[in-house]
């Protein structure tokens, strides 16, 4: 659960790229004070990253073909400048990925528990659904699997973080001294935030019916599956059961035991 917390629900028309280099790159932002560097200082460093990266497999070639310690080392010493440039150019990418699409994506972590609540209810019935073993057989409506169920995630992860906004707003005004004017204002402003809680809640409600009815499919499959394997099972039970050549081999046995028992004891 709590690396999901750090995850971003991010807006799915940015472009696909995109959105896989967020989720790597945002949840780093969470707890880095610092501010990005300039445009200039990133390029510097990637394209000493290139330069770099370039110098070191020309130095690695020549050490091949001379045999040289020397330019090994120089090669590795060279590979490691690249190295730490690439990361310094792109340590800054969740910076710059979270301004260019401000506003388009929820940071789960940042909401408070009941929106947290709602949000991962609907994550796990969208997964739930995507998951399942009748949507990997095509046996559902794939185009509005991909495409209807993550804008739905989306629009509740905006809902569910403007309610944990407001509910932060109405909690901060109750702490003031309660005044007629400010119940007067106070009053239809949580009615409001009710209705959406409640009508968010029920969206939720109708992805869980649908993921519980998804898992219901896969269990209807998994139970044909079984079905076809009922001939293995009654085979199982024919080789258990039989039994015969023991039993046969246990009368012999009983019958000389029997036959010893009557003929006595042999004497000289």
């Amino acid at each position: 659960m709590e690396n999901w917390i750090e995850q971003p629900i991010v807006d799915p028309e940015i472009p696909e790229g995109d959105r896989r280099r967020m989720a790597v790159a945002l949840p780093a932002l969470l707890g880095r004070p610092d501010p990005e560097p300039p445009r200039w200082v990133r390029r510097l460093f990637a394209a000493g990253a290139v330069l770099s990266a370039t110098a070191a497999v020309t130095l690695a070639l020549a050490a091949v073909e001379t045999g040289r310690q020397s330019a090994t080392l120089a090669a590795l010493m060279v590979l490691f400048v690249a190295i730490v440039c690439t990361g310094v150019a792109r340590s800054h990418e969740g910076t710059r990925l979270s301004q260019r699409y401000a506003g388009r994506y929820v940071i789960p972590a940042g909401l408070d528990d009941p929106a947290l609540d709602l949000l991962a209810r609907a994550r796990r019935a969208v997964r739930d659904v995507s998951a399942s073993r009748a949507h990997r057989l095509g046996l559902l409506d794939a185009v509005a699997n991909d495409v209807v169920l993550p804008r739905h995630l989306w629009e509740i992860a905006c809902l569910v973080r403007v309610h944990a906004d407001l509910r932060a707003e109405q909690a901060e005004a109750l702490g003031e001294v309660m005044t007629p004017g400010l119940a007067a204002v106070l009053r239809p402003q949580q009615e409001a935030l009710r209705r959406s809680v409640a009508a968010v809640t029920e969206r939720v409600r109708e992805l869980e019916t649908y993921a519980a009815k998804v898992r219901a499919a896969d269990s209807a499959l998994r139970a044909g599956d079984l079905r076809r394997s009922d001939d293995r099972y009654l085979d199982l039970l024919a080789r258990t059961d039989d039994t015969s050549d023991l039993r046969a081999l246990t009368d012999q046995a009983t019958a000389l035991t029997t036959t010893l028992h009557l003929d006595g004891p042999a004497t000289c």
